[in-house]
């Protein structure tokens, strides 16, 4: 139809302004669309310590054996040259990286886990996860860090993800917002592609995104950063002492008591996002070995964490349904007392380098004893060092 034609019965602004919604959307959609079907085929750059431990494996790819793949409870609690160490004194010579990365959620991890196994690693054997279905609130919406992931099946994902959880109606609408914002950033390109409109780093929220001081130093520990190392390190154990500190108490008490440690894995019934997100990283592990020639295991983990700061109910219900082989569980105050005691950890979530240390030697010797056990064809069925209720 001819402009001068509709303009005798619409008025020309009206008309100009219908063409113009007709350009932003055709502009909006086409930046989408090249955003999810050319994507870059390197991670970008300006995801910080993100970019640093992709490239570095990428690179050196074939030489490890096990990744350790989770949030900042890996991130700063597996430490990989323990591990291969104490490995290595079990009668087993490993090499091991730690892919943890801040914050992340079971949908990120997913995210990252399909950019790991595309790179094919020659001699990878075991994946563990460390993926509790309770971190899915976007802090820094505008992140590079959180826009790059926020693809439109993750965003749906995880907005599954709020939607199935006990927040209240207040926390949900927020975790809408914020994932829609780094959803829309990804769309659009603006935090994949540019840094101009990312929050500055002293603005962002201190939750999940604390600043490695060291790049050097993250690579020599094979991606391990121990929250003691960490930018304004002191200043957060300070107020995890002065705000924090006698909650913790008293919720470890009540974690010992027996309070926390009762079965609510109806919580996440069997169709739950959280449930068949994990189901889908299994069969993505899986499938991986037809396209790679390389048997990958997935082992799954829950760290030493109380309850009441992350729900654990997911992995065990995937664990009951047999969708999990093998779990190994720290989450029991009373079988693991000292990861709980004050002089391993740096807050209530997470430990120390000492804690670190620590558990990564109990996780690698009970990891050793379960690799002795299924050579001597030995099937267990009960999560490995976790105590029943």
């Amino acid at each position: 139809m001819n402009i001068d034609i509709l303009t005798k019965t619409i008025p020309r602004p009206v008309v100009m302004f219908f063409y113009s919604m007709i350009f932003v959307l055709a502009v909006i959609s086409s930046a989408g669309l090249i955003n999810i079907f050319l994507p870059s085929s390197n991670i970008p750059q300006n995801l910080d310590d993100i970019s640093t431990k992709f490239e570095y494996f990428a690179k050196y790819k074939d030489d490890y054996d096990v990744i350790f793949l989770g949030s900042s409870t890996t991130y700063q609690g597996v430490v990989p040259k323990v591990f291969d160490e104490t490995m290595a004194a079990n009668g087993r010579r490993i090499k091991s990286f730690n892919f943890g990365i801040m914050g992340a959620n079971i949908a990120e991890m997913d995210f990252y886990l399909e950019k790991i196994l595309a790179l094919k690693p020659a001699n990878l054997k075991w994946i563990f996860l460390d993926c509790l279905v309770n971190g899915f609130m976007e802090n820094a919406p505008t992140a590079a860090k959180n826009v790059y992931w926020h693809t439109p099946l993750k965003t749906i994902e995880n907005f599954q993800l709020i939607a199935e959880s006990n927040y209240d109606f207040k926390e949900k609408i927020r975790g809408f917002y914020a994932n829609s914002i780094s959803f829309i950033y990804r769309w659009l390109g603006i935090g994949y592609f540019s840094s101009f409109w990312q929050q500055s780093p002293d603005k962002l929220p201190a939750t999940g995104l604390q600043k490695v001081t060291s790049s050097d130093k993250l690579l020599q520990e094979a991606g391990y950063y121990a929250m003691d190392w960490m930018k304004d390190s002191e200043e957060w154990n300070k107020t995890f002492q002065s705000k924090y500190l006698e909650s913790y108490q008293q919720r470890l008490e009540k974690a010992k008591s027996g309070v926390f440690e009762q079965n609510k894995s109806s919580t996440y019934p069997k169709n739950s996002s959280g449930i068949k997100i994990i189901n889908k990283v299994i069969h993505k592990i899986d499938k991986s070995e037809s396209s790679s020639n390389n048997k990958i295991v997935p082992v799954f983990l829950i760290p030493p964490v109380l309850d009441s700061d992350a729900d654990p109910n997911s992995i065990m219900t995937a664990y009951d349904l047999g969708y999990i082989s093998t779990l190994f569980a720290f989450n029991n105050p009373n079988t693991f007392a000292t990861l709980y005691e004050l002089d391993r950890r740096a807050d209530g979530r997470h430990l120390n380098h000492q804690g670190a240390e620590e558990f990564t030697r109990i996780l690698a010797t009970e990891f050793s004893k379960h690799l002795k056990l299924s050579q001597n064809g030995i099937s267990q069925r009960s999560p490995i060092s976790i105590s029943q209720n």
